[in-house]
């Protein structure tokens, strides 16, 4: 969109009460007086910030949303939800040096997007890290990562960061973005440390929705053995928005008893020798089908208690991700 010298409005339709406030209120919205209006939906939150004309010193209240550099054209958000567009070299000294600024850090986030990568962190007040696999073209705090699907992982024995290194090829074909929380790890029983455990979690799990980018209406929990029923857990105790599950040769341990989260993708991914699993899978399954309305479906492979192949974990989420209709990234 090229910007305009000016912008014309007809006040002779306008009555005399009103006609100075009109003439006021557009003013002051196109105070720059170098730009084109047009209503956007991009949801932008940065910080609404004074960006001033530097032949008259006239200022508006807007946040950046972008700048093209080799067009020398910068598009600001006002703080009614209108995009403008303006020249930059009209702005003041200080402006042009932000816009430099934000240049040379889009530059280095591009960069860094264009691979995919695996990092670890330590949240505050967590006693255990957090792994979060990115995909390929995933850049941090950006509009276009905000739909993505999220995976929260979780191991039996209280490293995550093995099954997330397994679901790697889900988050590269399907743009899902993958945290693994090590806050689980199996006790002698169901109830032993339960609170202290979903407490870690959930310190990760806020953690997750403040630093990482994604659709809270995609949320998929998933965990292999005890990690797999600590994700039926989450779906009840961290969130009741989930939208799938995958439980790699977990079940629900009879804990039918709780508010899970309703209309769930669940599916069901056990070795073809792991019998504790499978004879699970029609009690759960029943379970889940008639209290929570969920769709279950069963997917099998040759091995006993052990994490799928790749191939099957990645046949699992394109169920999912289908059924629930996340659509493509």
């Amino acid at each position: 969109m090229k910007p305009t010298p000016y912008l014309r409005a007809d006040y002779s339709r306008i009555d005399s009460s009103k006609q100075r406030y009109w003439i006021s209120r557009i003013s002051s919205v196109l105070a720059l007086g170098y730009l084109s209006a047009t209503s956007v939906f991009a949801d932008d939150t940065a910080k609404l910030s004074s960006w001033t004309r530097a032949e008259d010193q006239k200022s508006i209240q807007a946040s950046l949303v972008a700048f093209d550099h080799e067009a020398d054209e910068v598009s600001l958000k006002l703080a009614n939800g209108k995009e403008v567009t303006i020249n930059a070299s009209v702005l003041i000294a200080e402006d042009q040096e932000r816009l430099a600024a934000f240049t040379k850090a889009s530059e280095a986030q591009k960069a860094l997007s264009a691979k995919s990568r695996m990092d670890s962190y330590e949240p505050e007040g967590a006693k255990h890290k957090v792994h979060v696999y990115r995909p390929a073209g995933y850049i941090d705090n950006h509009p276009s990562s905000e739909s993505r699907p999220v995976a929260f992982l979780f191991s039996a024995g209280g490293k995550s960061a093995k099954i997330v290194n397994r679901c790697m090829s889900i988050a590269d074909e399907l743009g899902w973005v993958l945290v693994g929380i090590d806050a689980y790890k199996n006790t002698s029983s169901l109830t032993e440390l339960y609170d202290e455990r979903m407490r870690d979690t959930k310190i990760a799990f806020e953690w997750a929705q403040q630093n990482i980018s994604f659709d809270p209406e995609k949320i998929v929990f998933g965990g292999l053995s005890g990690g797999g029923w600590w994700s039926f857990q989450s779906a009840s105790d961290l969130t009741r928005d989930a939208a799938g599950i995958l439980s790699f040769g977990g079940w629900m341990g009879k804990m039918h008893d709780k508010n899970y989260s309703k209309k769930m993708a669940v599916a069901q991914i056990n070795g073809d020798k792991d019998k504790a699993a499978i004879s699970a899978e029609s009690y759960d399954g029943r379970f889940l089908e008639k209290k929570a309305r969920a769709k279950v479906k069963a997917f099998h492979f040759p091995g006993g208690h052990v994490l799928a192949p790749a191939e099957v974990a990645l046949e699992a989420a394109r169920w999912i991700h289908e059924t629930k209709e996340f659509g493509d990234h």
